[in-house]
């Protein structure tokens, strides 16, 4: 294509230089028609030509080709297929409520180079508008571009997602936080988008960062607008709490104008597409915050573009700029229930256990977006995850070790057994299903000297590998303790070290066999006692 330089370049040589058109075709290297052409142009413009402004448009103004012959690149069929696959997934994240989690035609492109596509982002486009007929309208409404000082301007705002959790489709609500100067974002998950959510959600970001931007932009979101008093809108007492601790300032966008938070509103969509259009199965909602979490430090610390050439130098600067960090918050609601006879109390139509002791009376909660914590006073006496269903149970065994001392034959077809770590249910089946007040004692001894469950299906663990036949209860308080000890003891330095080692491990699975042919064997216990 030959540019405007050039052809006035062949009128200069032409005309001021007094060069033939073959001279100027081999000093331009450019095909002599094309010389010949211009030259005749520029002719037929000067004789008809009436004023200077004339041939002065005619040297400025760009030259027109011809395309309509042009053919557009082609996309081979390897290629064609993924499209029409990635666009076949979409219609299905449709049709099952995901459709904001659909793949766009920068991420189709994207996967294809990835696959090894060599062809124009443009390509693809103009093939993905030719097989869905929709080609985009442009947008004709101007817009003013703000500039933002580091660390001053963060926006909040909600996405919802949809998830498949161990394979059951679950809807999630994501909080997103955007700087507005650097577009770093951080997003975090959550059931339910309440109260506690946008308290917790603040409180992880802050603290992700280690700093509270001067301003926190919020459109009329219920959890931090209460009220309208004419114009005027004000804040909900759990956004008046963040502010108190945190000492931040906070800003309400007007209705219907989501261009005021504009890097948010579209952050949503861009983390929501980036971290869940591909990936959208996880075993648990842990699992996913971190796979999202991920994501989000890679979009923070992407580069390669025009758009993200200055974005660490950028976000380093917010973060720099930020206001001291004072401390967590609180984040949970505490409330006064009274132990039911099951011993648990009743949260949303959920039941989780409370110790025995506490039956008829009154004990404190604290409500936490994913757990339950039951309150003595400012002792911890347990925790639960949080149930969202309806008419859920969670039950810990360690609850009711008092009631099934005196109820021992309760503890085989009781629901706390049931919602205990597989382990344990199996060590009860196969070991103590006739001995129910010994394998109480044993869990009640395991958690007055400081045992987990993990501990204990340890200990179960190292003694099936003695391949011993039955375990008993003292079997497994011996094991407890000799894990326990052999988790501190250092290698050993030397071969005499390493003899010593052996013989007490033999000394060990001595004493443990002798207890099992014991146990095993009444009669050997009362001669034993007789000697």
């Amino acid at each position: 294509m030959l540019d405007e330089v050039d052809r006035n370049k062949i009128i200069i040589m032409r005309y001021v230089d007094n060069k033939s058109m073959r001279e100027i075709a081999r000093e331009l290297r450019i095909s002599r028609n094309t010389v010949r052409k211009i030259i005749n142009e520029y002719e037929a413009v000067a004789s008809d030509a009436h004023s200077r402004e004339e041939m002065s448009e005619y040297l400025t103004e760009p030259r027109k080709y011809d395309s309509s012959n042009r053919t557009q690149h082609s996309i081979s069929d390897e290629y064609q297929k993924v499209i029409h696959e990635c666009l076949h997934d979409n219609e299905v994240k449709r049709m099952t409520g995901l459709k904001k989690q659909c793949m766009l035609k920068q991420d189709i492109y994207e996967l294809l180079v990835k696959r090894g596509f060599t062809g124009s982002y443009s390509t693809v486009c103009r093939f993905i508008r030719k097989v869905t007929e929709g080609p985009a309208k442009p947008n004709k409404e101007a817009f003013i571009r703000i500039y933002y000082t580091p660390g001053e301007h963060c926006e909040f705002d909600w996405g919802e997602v949809k998830l498949k959790i161990r394979g059951k489709n679950h809807r999630f609500y994501m909080a997103v936080f955007t700087f507005s100067h650097s577009n770093g974002r951080w997003a975090y998950l959550f059931r339910h988008q309440n109260t506690l959510a946008y308290k917790e959600s603040h409180r992880n970001f802050f603290r992700d960062i280690n700093g509270v931007p001067e301003v926190m932009v919020y459109d009329n979101m219920k959890v931090a607008v209460k009220d309208f008093v004419g114009n005027e809108k004000r804040p909900t007492l759990a956004l008046q709490q963040l502010q108190m601790h945190y000492l931040f300032k906070h800003r309400f966008c007007n209705a219907r104008a989501g261009w005021e938070k504009g890097h948010v509103e579209k952050s949503v969509e861009y983390v929501r597409r980036k971290a869940f259009c591909v990936i959208d199965s996880f075993e648990s909602i842990e699992e996913a915050q971190r796979h999202l979490s991920l994501v989000c430090d890679d979009l923070n610390s992407e580069i390669g573009s025009i758009s993200t050439a200055e974005k660490l130098t950028k976000l380093k600067a917010d973060l720099l700029s930020l206001k001291p960090f004072p401390g967590n918050i609180g984040c949970f609601e505490r409330l006064t229930y009274t132990v039911d006879k099951w011993s648990t109390i009743t949260y949303e139509n959920n039941h989780y256990s409370v110790p025995d002791k506490f039956v008829g009376e009154k004990i404190d909660i604290k409500v936490y977006s994913e757990k339950i914590v039951i309150m003595d006073g400012r002792e911890k006496v347990g925790t639960h995850e949080r149930f969202y269903q309806k008419g859920c149970w969670s039950v810990l065994l360690d609850h009711y070790l008092n009631t099934l001392l005196r109820k021992p034959g309760a503890i085989k077809s009781s629901l706390a057994l049931h919602q205990m770590p597989p382990m344990i249910k199996e060590l009860f089946d196969r070991h103590f299903v006739d001995k129910g007040k010994d394998f109480v004692l044993m869990l009640q001894y395991a958690r007055e000297n400081g045992f987990t469950d993990s501990d204990i299906i340890a200990a179960y663990d190292a003694l099936k590998k003695k391949k011993l036949r039955r375990i008993s209860a003292e079997q497994i308080k011996t094991m407890l303790h000799s894990n326990n000890d052999t988790s501190i003891i250092q290698p050993p330095r030397n071969e005499e070290e390493c003899r010593q080692n052996k013989e007490i491990n033999d000394c060990v699975d001595a004493t443990l066999n002798m207890l099992t042919g014991l146990i095993s064997n009444p009669k050997n216990v009362s001669e034993s006692c007789l000697s």
